[in-house]
């Protein structure tokens, strides 16, 4: 069920690449650079180019609350280990 949409997505981005075949001119102002293409990498590649730089942005964004989590999550494996130092041994019932 998990690899449903995905699955779908990637039909539907295959049959859309098939379909937009013809070439098309692009030309890149100031440079003067002038490159033929295809239409679907002309529309697929700059989509795709934005949501790896999104999902970097987001990455970044986390870091921060990743680094405090884990030093969260060391403090607390301290204090665990210095109380459980601390807790004398359970008495045994006979």
């Amino acid at each position: 069920m998990g690899l449903l949409l995905p699955a779908i997505l990637a039909l539907l981005l295959g049959i859309f690449a098939v379909a937009n075949r013809h070439m098309v001119s692009v030309a890149l102002w100031p440079g003067g650079w002038l490159a033929e293409l295809p239409l679907w990498q002309i529309i697929l590649i700059p989509c795709a180019l934005s949501f790896l730089a999104g999902a970097l942005v987001v990455w970044l964004a986390h870091l921060p609350q990743k680094w405090n989590i884990r030093r969260l999550r060391k403090t607390a494996a301290k204090l665990d280990a210095e109380l459980a130092a601390r807790e004398p041994e359970p008495a045994k019932l006979r």
